[in-house]
């Protein structure tokens, strides 16, 4: 019996343990000033310098045991936007509230395609580009969460990478306008051809019926 209660004793103590272990994570400093975010301009394989990207701070960092979200603060604290998803749809909207908001700093993207944002505080960042960079390439607004939680290590990153989605824009000149031809409608009932067909094979169905009725009397009177 008192082994019984010696195992069942160790193997409480291994589950807390272990228990321990698994909620034991790292927990972010927020009253960091020196984060930065990079910004990569590239196009496919191809990177893109020139152009000018704005910085907006946008959201307050928010913590619980840990755990950490963003909620609109500075200047886009009315925003009235849920940040419970951080996509490219809110960047979007965020963009829209942005016109009237001043960035916090502005920088060209540099011949190397990149631009270095730094002495930053935790929380969340808009970029947008206010001019595009060589060959009209444009980025889509998006948002840089700093820290950032990297999976792979467990750890939070003060250092973001960013590289946004860019593409070409290319103007086209509109096409000279042509007369559109009517469509061609379905088929639907019938073609002419059967018509001359089906007037002589009623005529001979006459012809028919009046030899046999003329010949039914002849019978009728012979006999």
């Amino acid at each position: 019996m008192a082994k019984r209660i010696s195992a069942f004793a160790i193997l409480l103590l291994l589950t807390l343990s272990m228990t321990f272990v698994v909620c034991a994570h790292e927990v972010p400093d927020m009253d960091r000033e020196d984060c930065s975010i990079t910004v990569t301009m590239r196009m496919g394989d191809k990177l893109v310098s020139g152009g000018v990207l704005q910085l907006f701070y946008v959201g307050a960092v928010q913590q619980d045991n840990g755990n950490y979200c963003f909620a609109p603060d500075g200047d886009f604290g009315d925003c009235g936007l849920d940040y419970g998803v951080l996509d490219g749809d809110l960047a979007k909207e965020l963009r829209e509230f942005a016109l009237d908001c001043k960035p916090m700093c502005e920088e060209n993207v540099d011949e190397d395609a990149r631009v270095l944002f730094d002495g930053l505080k935790a929380g969340l960042y808009l970029v947008v580009q206010r001019k595009p960079g060589a060959g009209d390439t444009r980025a889509e607004p998006f948002l840089v969460s700093v820290p950032y939680y990297d999976k792979t290590t467990l750890s939070y990153d003060y250092s973001v990478d960013a590289n946004p989605k860019v593409g070409g824009i290319q103007e086209t000149k509109p096409s000279e306008p042509t007369q559109a031809k009517p469509p061609k409608l379905p088929q639907t009932g019938q073609t002419k051809w059967p018509v001359p067909l089906l007037l002589a094979g009623g005529i001979g169905l006459m012809l028919l019926g009046i030899l046999l009725r003329r010949r039914r009397k002849t019978d009728e009177y012979e006999t």
